[in-house]
């Protein structure tokens, strides 16, 4: 019997901060991953400073433009304090590589 092929990663590790001063570096980052991902998408966040609201958007955004190409987004490496920041946006499924 033939084995089914695990699903391609790619990942994303952001440096610096996550913020609203450094959002349109950080989502230019981002878009060759959206281009080019299929099977599942990883974004790396343990080397980031700060992570605003602006970040969380950022992030939001990166989900929905994965998801309409039926890629699902995992968030690895958040600090314990940024976890309760997405729970609050309804985005704790994207925290700690918990695939949706």
């Amino acid at each position: 019997m033939a084995r089914k092929a695990a699903p391609s990663k790619q990942a994303l590790a952001l440096e610096g901060d996550l913020d609203i001063f450094s959002i349109q570096q950080q989502w230019e980052k981002a878009l060759p991953l959206v281009a080019g991902a299929t099977g599942i998408a990883e974004v790396d966040l343990s080397a980031l400073g700060d992570l605003d609201l602006s970040g969380l958007q950022l992030l939001g955004a990166l989900d929905r433009d994965l998801r309409a190409k039926g890629v699902p987004l995992a968030v690895l490496g958040a600090r314990d304090e940024w976890k309760a920041r997405f729970a609050a946006l309804g985005m704790a499924h994207l925290v700690d590589g918990a695939h949706p």
